[in-house]
């Protein structure tokens, strides 16, 4: 009997997931299960999104770290399809019946400025300076005040935790330069060269070979650059 398309199609790619996820099981923790969910909200395609936000759930992922996960995508890609995602994982969130806790707040209302100094220093400002009526002063204080300040002074997740996220999303996206600038400063908050690596690997079922292999050069630059 003639096997139908989706039959041949699983056939020829579950190999492929298995073995990824044979592999970054061995050198990723829970991001296994986040990973795949910010490549379908970033490309937009929320087909399989219910059934990722499940495996999460499943594997003992707080909602709360999910939900602020998610939110940190906003900045990169806008709101539209954050939004999109976000009427799909509240019906999995109502039919688990969860209750969510609200994050605390960080003390210092200035959190997310400070760290952007620390991580980036002032390169979009210098780099915008030129743009003409007040952009160039617009968009690197929007970047900090609704950016930084509004998304890293939440709790839930670490600065090293969103960084990373961020530049998945930017991976995802095949933003060249965010992502060459991200990669220094997601090292810079404390994630190691493997670790971003593997999870760079991990989105190869959703994002292909080419971006893969194009983004982990970038961040072992990158490495190489800080540690030099």
């Amino acid at each position: 009997m003639t096997k139908n398309i989706e039959e041949q199609f699983n056939e020829l790619i579950t190999p492929f997931y298995t073995d990824i996820n044979n592999h970054c099981n061995k050198h990723l923790n829970n991001d296994r299960m986040l990973i795949p969910i910010i490549a379908s909200i970033t490309q937009g395609v929320t087909v399989s999104l219910a059934e990722q936000i499940e495996k999460a759930l499943a594997s003992n992922i707080a909602p709360e770290i999910i939900l602020e996960m998610v939110y940190q995508l906003t900045p990169i890609m806008g709101q539209l399809k954050v939004e999109q995602a976000l009427k799909i994982i509240k019906k999995v969130f109502t039919q688990h019946q969860i209750n969510l806790t609200e994050p605390q707040a960080n003390s210092d209302s200035n959190f997310g400025a400070k760290t952007q100094a620390q991580i980036y220093g002032t390169e979009i400002k210098n780099l915008l300076q030129d743009l003409p009526d007040e952009a160039g002063n617009f968009i690197p204080q929007a970047l900090t005040n609704h950016f930084f300040n509004d998304f890293y002074n939440r709790g839930i997740l670490s600065v090293r935790d969103r960084e990373r996220y961020e530049l998945l999303a930017l991976i995802t996206l095949n933003v060249e330069f965010q992502i060459k600038t991200h990669a220094r400063g997601s090292l810079k908050a404390g994630n190691n060269e493997s670790e971003l690596i593997w999870s760079v690997i991990q989105l190869l079922p959703d994002i292909g070979f080419p971006f893969v292999i194009n983004s982990v050069q970038i961040i072992h630059q990158a490495a190489k650059e800080l540690t030099a």
